[in-house]
């Protein structure tokens, strides 16, 4: 049985608060989903509409995969949701845990990694973690001065990429391209004054990519650790260019 109990627990985390003292955050939607336990994520909770179930196969994969499955109204599934139509299906995962990734992946022959500074947009965040997914690059890392990665906001714009790659948040951006420049990598960061034009730049097999919030850019601090500033060519009047399409061009200029 559902209970009231449950609903509120899981309606917690829907409170940064609560997720960090629970280590737990809610993912929703059958596609997200889909991607997460195909990506052989840990699923604690699964709460589903009866009256919206969209493959009767995935949601006995998805039973077999959680701890818990409970079946729900609509009514009930819209108290714990952040949209303003539920998507029928809801579930409660712990955090995800990369220690030791980025050590590892330091080491590389071939590496590239996207840094975010200062990225303060939700739905920016999660285009950029399905941008680096598409184009594979081998971990995004978040800036402890950007927005929570498991803001519910974040999680539904990533559609399921943030389970396909390494996504490392709260990471104190000085200290890591400090480990980036020991290990000879290097560090572009994307700006306008000063930058070079992606089109003549050169990019190694070992290369890591800031990118700022549109609109502050990055941080002088971080900006000074880098080895080169990159911009992408302006051809009109737009007084800016969104930080995910940016990302986009970039990496797409890099990997073709």
């Amino acid at each position: 049985m559902l209970s009231k109990q449950k609903l509120s627990s899981i309606k917690r985390l829907l409170q940064k608060k609560n997720r960090e003292e629970e280590g737990m955050f809610i993912l929703e939607g059958w596609k997200s989903l889909e991607e997460a336990v195909n990506a052989g994520a840990e699923i604690e909770t699964i709460i589903y509409d009866v009256q919206k179930v969209e493959s009767a196969k995935l949601l006995l994969k998805l039973e077999r995969s959680a701890k818990e499955v409970f079946a729900a109204k609509t009514k009930e599934l819209e108290t714990i949701s952040d949209t303003v139509s539920a998507q029928g299906i809801i579930a409660v995962l712990p955090k995800r845990s990369h220690d030791g990734v980025l050590a590892s992946l330091l080491k590389r022959q071939s590496l590239m990694i996207v840094v975010l500074d200062g990225m303060n947009d939700p739905g920016n965040l999660g285009t950029i973690v399905r941008t680096c997914d598409w184009f594979g690059v081998d971990a995004l890392v978040i800036g402890n001065n950007s927005v929570e990665l498991y803001n519910p906001k974040v999680v539904r714009a990533s559609m399921g990429s943030m389970f396909h790659l390494p996504v490392i948040d709260e990471v104190d951006l000085a200290g890591f391209l400090t480990l980036c420049r020991k290990e000879n990598i290097p560090v572009f960061s994307t700006e306008l004054s000063n930058s070079e034009d992606i089109r003549k730049v050169s990019f190694t097999k070992r290369s890591v990519i800031i990118i700022g919030s549109e609109s502050h850019g990055v941080s002088p601090e971080i900006s000074a650790m880098a080895d080169k500033k990159i911009f992408v060519p302006q051809f009109g009047k737009a007084e800016s260019l969104n930080a995910a399409m940016a990302c986009g061009i970039i990496l797409s200029h890099i990997k073709l």
